[in-house]
């Protein structure tokens, strides 16, 4: 039977790329946007009951997540959880794994089988709990753009650097890994992920947020540049959801629209979770997410990012030099990462940098945002560099 919320999902997903960019083109976070969505189509549930649901249903997992220290927090709509755990070392440019979990599961769990993991490389950890505890329709489950808006706003609330991020989901999990994934390519000033795994969950031709990526709306090559890994076990009992044959297909997929197939695993004794149950599948993907890392940090200009001192030092600067654009001079400078700017009553505008591409954008009294170029020269003519 198809899925009454199937036709508003189309709708909401295709909407979400435009809303995404034209944001953050601004330096404005998601927030609000995410409280709307939420509020469309989800089933009833609240965070600490389905906290003690997870608690019951794998207690061991549970408590050794909770014995590690990790951060439990109830999402903004207060119909579900994340969790957050990173080691004592842990910087914003030393990873992190984002792990989606399948059917009828928990994001403790999850979190439980990544954890030592994670603290074997050094990396942080963040679990979706996107299940609401009942039922199987696509409205018991945070939908692909509700997923991202979490996602996203939780690393940058962590000063995760940018495209640095290792995200995999499991089954049900991995069958939206697609479309979470098409957003982040998508998502201006964001592109999170380094690397994606998408683990014994196909795409399914007949979900609308794939046949709006086959469609086109992410454009001709909405993963082009993003690295991917996939695992598939011989043994799955649904060869054509999640099994070889599924994932062999996905994979074609997906490098069809840009993407760069960099490991995929056929275990062949391994079951539908079998990605987990053999140290050495995980191992490798590890490995290959350390070496994404490490070519990443290889291929980083030297260039120190604008620091807020910088920042606050040009806008003075610019204040004093076009009081005609800038007034009045002075007000609160604000910060959205990763971006620093400051807004003028006065003159109806606003002035901002952005900390990693060093780029100036002045929004005219007309709301025009305009990318006035690379800000260097400017820091250095003021003297604030």
């Amino acid at each position: 039977m198809p899925d009454i919320h199937c036709s508003n999902m189309e709708r909401e997903f295709g909407q979400l790329r435009s809303r995404l960019m034209a944001l953050d083109r601004c330096g404005i976070t998601v927030s609000g946007i995410a409280i709307a969505l939420f509020a469309i189509g989800s089933a009833y549930a609240d965070s600490s009951s389905l906290q003690a649901q997870a608690k019951a249903a794998d207690a061991t997992r549970y408590s050794f997540i909770v014995g590690k220290g990790a951060e439990i927090k109830a999402t903004g709509d207060n119909m579900a959880f994340t969790l957050w755990w990173q080691p004592s070392t842990w910087s914003p440019a030393s990873g992190v794994i984002v792990a989606l979990h399948g059917h009828d599961s928990y994001a403790t769990t999850e979190a439980a089988l990544w954890q030592p993991y994670a603290e074997k490389y050094g990396f942080a950890l963040l679990t979706l709990q996107w299940w609401f505890g009942a039922g199987e329709t696509t409205s018991d489950y945070y939908r692909p753009e509700q997923i991202y808006l979490l996602v996203s706003n939780l690393l940058v609330s962590k000063n995760v650097k940018v495209g640095s991020v290792f995200f995999t989901g499991f089954s049900r999990g991995s069958a939206n890994s697609y479309a979470v994934a098409a957003l982040d390519h998508a998502a201006a000033n964001r592109n999170h992920f380094a690397l994606v795994l998408s683990n014994a969950g196909g795409a399914a031709s007949d979900y609308p947020p794939n046949q709006q990526i086959s469609a086109g709306s992410f454009g001709s090559q909405p993963f082009a540049g993003m690295k991917w890994a996939m695992y598939c076990g011989e043994k799955d009992p649904d060869p054509d959801i999640g099994g070889c044959p599924a994932m062999l297909k996905s994979s074609t997929w997906v490098k069809g629209l840009g993407a760069s197939m960099q490991l995929f695993i056929d275990d062949p004794i391994g079951n539908h979770g079998g990605f987990m149950t053999n140290p050495s599948n995980v191992t490798q993907v590890m490995e290959l997410y350390r070496q994404v890392l490490a070519d990443l940090i290889a291929a980083t200009p030297t260039t120190a990012v604008v620091t807020a001192k910088e920042a606050n030092c040009f806008f003075d600067w610019a204040e004093d030099h076009y009081p005609a654009l800038l007034a009045p001079a002075r007000p609160v400078s604000e910060s959205a990462t990763p971006y620093y700017y400051r807004r003028y009553g006065y003159t109806q505008t606003a002035l901002g940098i952005s900390a990693l591409n060093q780029h100036l954008y002045f929004l005219d009294a007309d709301k025009h945002l305009n990318d006035i170029g690379a800000g260097t020269s400017w820091l250095a003519t003021s003297g604030c560099r």
